[in-house]
C-alpha cells in the first residue's frame, strides 16, 4: 500500500489534508492477521484502476493495533476488520464500502462514493420517507453499502429488516433492488422473522441464480448468504430444500470457474458449495476436488498477504469437507512461513475441538496467546484463551490464574483499554469469569477490572 502514499494512523493530518486539497478521504481500518484485510490489500488495492482513483482522494490507513487506534475507532465508529469508509473533504461520512465484492466492483463503487452528491444517510432518509425520487447512483450506493459495518451510523435505531424491505419496495433500479431484497431477507433470517412468502421468494431468487450476469454482479451475496437463506426459506430434509440448495450450488460452481474473479473469491465459492453439500447439494468426489483446488491455489500464490487469505479459505474448505487431518497439516505446516501464525493457531484449536480433543485446543490457544502481537490483538487472543480454559478446563485454576494475571498486567499498560474492540473483549472476559465456578484471586481481580474498565468505556461512548 506504500506506493499510494497512505497516511498511517495520523487521522488528524489526513483529514486536514483532505480539507486543504478539497478531496474526499478514503479510510481503511484493518489488522495484519485479518484474512479479508489481506485479501483486499493484495488484490483490490493492488489494482491499476484503484491506483488511478487514488489521485482523487486522501488515503488513511489505521491498523487496529497501532497506539491509540481503538480510541480513533471509537471516534469514527469502526469495529469490524476491515471497515472501509469514504468521507467528504469536510469530514462528513459518505458511505461504508463492502470488502467482499470483486475488485472491479469495489473500484466502481468507490468511484460513485467519491463523486456522490448525497451521503448514504441522506439517501436512506429520502428512500424511507419517499420525500424525493432517488437517482440511480444513489440506489447503487445504498445497495452496496456495508450494512455489517454500519455501527448505527446510518441505520441509527431503525429496524434493519424493515428498513431494507421498505427500500426494496421503493427501489427503481432492478439490480439494486435485488441486492436490497437479499439484504432484507438475510436480516429477517438472522432476526428470526416470520411471515415470508417462501415459495414466491425462492422462485425469485432461483431466477436470479439462473442468470450468469446476475450471479456475477451479486457475487458477494451469492457466496455470503447461501447457507443462511437456504436454511431460512426451506424446511430440513424437504424436497424444496434439496432443490433450492442444488440451484444455489450451481451458481456457486459457476463462480468457482469465473476467471474474472480473484482466486480468493473462487475458493470462497467452493467453500460454500462444500457447506451446501450437507443441505442437499452433494458434490461428486468432494474430497478429491477439495484437495486439488486447494493445492492448485496454494501453488499459484507466494505474496504473503494473499497467501494468508488463501491458506485460511483453503483450510476451511478441507475442514468443511471432513478432511480434518489434512486441514490441520496444512495450517501447522504454514506456521513457520506465515506473517501472522498466531491467527492460524486459533483455526488449529477449532479443528482440535471438532476432533473432540479440547486439551489440544487449549494448547493451541495458549500458543496463539504467546505469539500474538499488538495490544488489541493480544487482548482478543487472551480473551479467547481464557474462554477455552473456562469452557474445557475449569478445574485448572493455576492456568486460569496465570493468564488472568498476565491479562491484567497488559491492560494496565494499554492505551484505550476499553475502546471499541477492546471493550468487546472486556465484556467477554467479565461474562466468562462471572459464570466460572472456580475461585482464584487474580481471576476475581481481572473480572472486576474488566467490569470497571468496560463501564468507563460505555460512559465515554455516551458522552
Amino acid at each position: 500500500m506504500a506506493e499510494l502514499n497512505w497516511f498511517e494512523g495520523d487521522a488528524a493530518a489526513a483529514f486536514a489534508q483532505a480539507q486543504a486539497l478539497d478531496r474526499p478521504l478514503f479510510l481503511y481500518w484493518g489488522a495484519q492477521w485479518c484474512p479479508p484485510c489481506n485479501r483486499i490489500k493484495s488484490t483490490t488495492f493492488a489494482r491499476a484502476d484503484f491506483a488511478e482513483l487514488a489521485g482523487s482522494f486522501v488515503a488513511l490507513h489505521i491498523d487496529g493495533d497501532a497506539p491509540g487506534a481503538q480510541q480513533l475507532a471509537a471516534q469514527y465508529k469502526l469495529r469490524s476488520y476491515p471497515t472501509l469508509v469514504v468521507f467528504k473533504p469536510d469530514g462528513t461520512e459518505v458511505t461504508r464500502l463492502p470488502c467482499e465484492v470483486s475488485g472491479a466492483r469495489f473500484v466502481r463503487t468507490l468511484g460513485l462514493a467519491l463523486r456522490a452528491t448525497y451521503t448514504v444517510a441522506q439517501s436512506l432518509s429520502a428512500a424511507l420517507s419517499r420525500e424525493r425520487r432517488l437517482a440511480d447512483d444513489e440506489w447503487r450506493l445504498l445497495s452496496f453499502y456495508a450494512w455489517d459495518t454500519d455501527e448505527h451510523q446510518v441505520l441509527k435505531n431503525l429496524d434493519f429488516a424493515a428498513a431494507l424491505a421498505s427500500m426494496t419496495r421503493a427501489c427503481t433500479l432492478p439490480h439494486a433492488g435485488l441486492r436490497l431484497e437479499w439484504h432484507a431477507l438475510h436480516a429477517a433470517a438472522m432476526g428470526g422473522k416470520a411471515g415470508i412468502d417462501q415459495r414466491t421468494v425462492i422462485s425469485r431468487i432461483g431466477a436470479a441464480l439462473a442468470d450468469p450476469n446476475t450471479v456475477c454482479a451479486q457475487m458477494d451475496l451469492v457466496i455470503t448468504y447461501a447457507v443462511d437463506l437456504v436454511r431460512f426459506l426451506t424446511e430440513p430434509g424437504s424436497e424444496a430444500r434439496i432443490a433450492f440448495a442444488q440451484t444455489w450450488a450451481a451458481a456457486l460452481e459457476a463462480l468457482e470457474s469465473d476467471t474474472t474473479l480473484d482466486l480468493t473469491d473462487q475458493l470462497s465459492a467452493l467453500r460454500v458449495r462444500v457447506r451446501l453439500a450437507r443441505l442437499g447439494a452433494p458434490i461428486d468426489g468432494m474430497a478429491a476436488l477439495a484437495r486439488a483446488r486447494v493445492a492448485a491455489a496454494l501453488a499459484a500464490v507466494s505474496e504473503p498477504a494473499l497467501r494468508h487469505a488463501v491458506l485460511n479459505t483453503g483450510a476451511g474448505i478441507l475442514a468443511d469437507a471432513g478432511l480434518l487431518d489434512e486441514a490441520d497439516a496444512l495450517l501447522a505446516g504454514a506456521l513457520g512461513q506465515s506473517h501472522s501464525p498466531f491467527y492460524f493457531m486459533h483455526s488449529l484449536a477449532t479443528i482440535s475441538k471438532k476432533r473432540g480433543d479440547p486439551a489440544r485446543a487449549i494448547d493451541w490457544y495458549e500458543q496463539a496467546w504467546a505469539g500474538a502481537r499488538g495490544s488489541a490483538t493480544r487482548l482478543q487472543w487472551g480473551a479467547t484463551y481464557l474462554q477455552g480454559l473456562v469452557d474445557f478446563a475449569p478445574h485448572d485454576i493455576a492456568r486460569i490464574e496465570l493468564l488472568s494475571g498476565q491479562i491484567m498486567s497488559e491492560l494496565s499498560d494499554m492505551v484505550g483499554p476499553a475502546s471499541q474492540r477492546n471493550g468487546t473483549q472486556l465484556a467477554q472476559i467479565a461474562g466468562k469469569l462471572g459464570v466460572w465456578t472456580g475461585r482464584g484471586e487474580r481471576a476475581l481481580a481481572l473480572r472486576q477490572m474488566a467490569v470497571d474498565l468496560a463501564g468507563q468505556g460505555e460512559r465515554r461512548n455516551d458522552r
